[in-house]
């Protein structure tokens, strides 16, 4: 972990959140390259419940991203803000709504399907290269197909779709507990 990072995480941990967002948000205009600083923020937004700051910080990320060359570490980024961003739009509606069930929340799902497209890229280009991370990418793909099976579920009420996910999960991770356990309710 970079100085930097540490710094901010430091200020984080004392719980001074405004000093953490202003030596953020200075730091990344100092160096927008800082992709770590980026995510770190983001999370910190979505922790003092700031939807809108944490959507701005995910969007410019992904508008950075993509002006980058696609290699691999740029993949990985693109496909963690992603996450992040779904989850900040699902956090935002289940805060502001107590019938967030089945709304739909196109950006939530479209963040959802974009990670989930992006991750295959990602282990194509491990499986490729021989990388020791695919192990790892395919967790985090299996994990993603199980964020799209709880969305179809919970807010499409297709549980076809949601079934499709979540086995879609285990041949990722055979023993991925979340997406069996929602199996077994959808199958009762």
């Amino acid at each position: 972990m970079t100085l930097v990072r540490e710094v901010g995480k430091a200020l984080v941990m004392t719980h001074d959140y405004s000093r953490a967002i202003k030596y953020y948000e200075t730091r990344l205009v100092e160096d927008p390259k800082l992709l770590e600083l980026r995510a770190d923020l983001a999370d910190l937004y979505l922790k003092l419940r700031g939807f809108d700051a944490a959507r701005n910080v995910l969007i410019d990320a992904l508008k950075y991203l993509k002006n980058q060359e696609q290699d691999l570490y740029i993949k990985t980024k693109n496909v963690q803000y992603l996450l992040v961003l779904a989850q900040v739009n699902l956090e935002q509606d289940q805060a502001e709504s107590v019938d967030w069930r089945f709304k739909d929340n196109p950006d939530a799902r479209s963040a959802l399907v974009e990670a989930s497209e992006v991750q295959k890229e990602v282990i194509e280009t491990c499986r490729a290269s021989q990388s020791e991370r695919l192990d790892e990418e395919r967790e985090l793909s299996a994990e993603i197909s199980y964020r799209l099976g709880k969305y179809k579920e919970e807010r499409d009420g297709n549980n076809n779709e949601a079934i499709l996910a979540y086995n879609d999960c285990l041949s990722r991770k055979e023993d991925h507990k979340e997406a069996i356990l929602a199996l077994a309710g959808l199958y009762q």
